[in-house]
This record gives C-alpha cells, structure tokens and sequence, in this order.
C-alpha cells in the first residue's frame, strides 16, 4: 500500500506488546498510523466487560503508533428498542468515559463512529445507526475533542437515497475523520468509491461546506481480490481518493 501512494492508516496490533515494532514499521516506511480502531465486543454475550478490558490496552497501543484519532463504537446499548433516549445515552456516557478520559491523557481525539441497524432500516435496536444518536453521544461529553468517525457506506445503508444529504449535513460539523467506502444501500459491502450509489461529489461539497480538513481514509474489502490485480486495485482507491481531495 505504500508503495501505491497512500501516507495514512487506521491501524492498531492485536495487542500492547507488538505495538513499538509495528510503529518502527510504519516509521521505516515513511507512512503514518493516524487512527485507530478500538475493539468492540458487541457480538459476544459480555460484550460490554470485554469492552472494558480491551478498551484501555488498545488505547496505549493507539498512542505508541502515534495516531490522531480513537474510533469507537458506541452500540453496547439499546439492546430494547423501548429504552428512553436519555437513559441510553447516560449509559453510553458511563461505559465510554474512562476510554475518552484516557485518549486525553495521551492526546488523541475521540471519534464516535455513525453505524447502522443490521437487519431492519426501520428498527431501534442498536444504538449511534442515526446521526441524533451520535450528536447526542459526542455532546455528552464537552471539552474533549471529541468527534465523529463518519463512515459513508453504514450512512448510505442507514439512510439511502432519501436522506444522506439530509442527514450528512447534521452531522457533518462532528466530523474530524472518516471511514470511506461504497455500496448500493442493500448492504454494507465496503465497495471501493464510485462502485456503489454513495453521491461523492454531493459528500464532497458537503464536507467543503463544513470546512472538513481530516483524512479521507478508505476501509476497504479486499480479500475478493487475487493477488493478480490487487495492486490496480490499490491504484484505484488511490486514484479515487486524490480525485475526491480536489472536491474539499
């Protein structure tokens, strides 16, 4: 991938102790981790403990690789759809908390990921798929840095056609970095750009509105891909993300 041309990854080890060796990777390449994905235990039945443990150690492992940006799911609850807003809402800032409180000591900036309810558009079964959610979890915690991980394929599967342009706008003052990827609403298949019903140029002129000056970074599927032609591929996404970067 470095050889492709791309400078920025969202990355993070399997655990602490390879994360000082992968950075001296990273740094031999001349490229950057500039965000990190926590870990999340939400399809396990103690999904929330392991949370708690993991959270921490992926913290630490995020800061030894320098990044910039923590992204976080925050759908351990709304297990019951009838749950009052607010109290979800207090419960996401309670397990949340000491993971946000962390990333400030180590001088990285939160990111809420928008995500997407898995079976049914139309349920309330998992917490942050619409973009009130998210708002209301990034405001819950002022004075932090905190932001949004806008990723364009869980938005385009959340809201489609109708009202991506609606609700981008929403969130959009939140966004600080992103997950970019497409599909065709169905399903989040993790197309590369323009390979799915995402309106880039449309996205595009709505982070420039916004004055969005993160990463465009991409999460891709590619083991669909043989090895034959993963480097056009690689081109590709590159070509489409540096085409994309004269829109903002």
């Amino acid at each position: 991938m470095q050889k492709a041309g791309f400078e920025y990854f969202d990355y993070l080890p399997d655990d602490l102790s390879t994360a000082s060796a992968d950075r001296e990777i990273f740094d031999s390449l001349g490229v950057k981790v500039i965000q990190s994905h926590c870990p999340f235990g939400r399809y396990e039945k103690d999904g929330l403990a392991k949370f708690r443990q993991i959270a921490p150690e992926a913290v630490k492992s995020a800061a030894i690789l320098g990044a910039e940006f923590f992204v976080i799911h925050a759908d351990e609850y709304r297990i019951d759809p009838d749950m009052p807003f607010d109290h979800v809402v207090k419960c996401s800032r309670e397990y949340l908390a000491p993971v946000i409180d962390l990333c400030g000591e180590y001088g990285m900036k939160p990111a809420i990921e928008n995500l997407f309810e898995e079976k049914d558009r139309n349920a309330r079964t998992r917490f942050c798929s619409q973009v009130e959610d998210v708002i209301a979890v990034i405001e819950s915690f002022p004075g932090t840095g905190i932001g949004c991980c806008w990723d364009s394929g869980h938005h385009n599967v959340s809201f489609g056609k109708e009202l991506f342009l609606e609700k981008l706008e929403m969130l959009a003052p939140y966004i600080i970095c992103t997950h970019l990827h497409d599909n065709f609403q169905t399903r989040d298949t993790h197309n590369p750009a323009f390979a799915g019903s995402v309106p880039w140029e449309d996205v595009m002129a709505v982070l420039k509105k916004h004055q969005y000056n993160g990463p465009l970074n991409w999460e891709f599927a590619h083991g669909i891909f043989p090895d034959e032609v993963y480097e056009a591929y690689l081109h590709l996404i590159k070509v489409s993300g540096n085409y994309l970067s004269t829109l903002l």
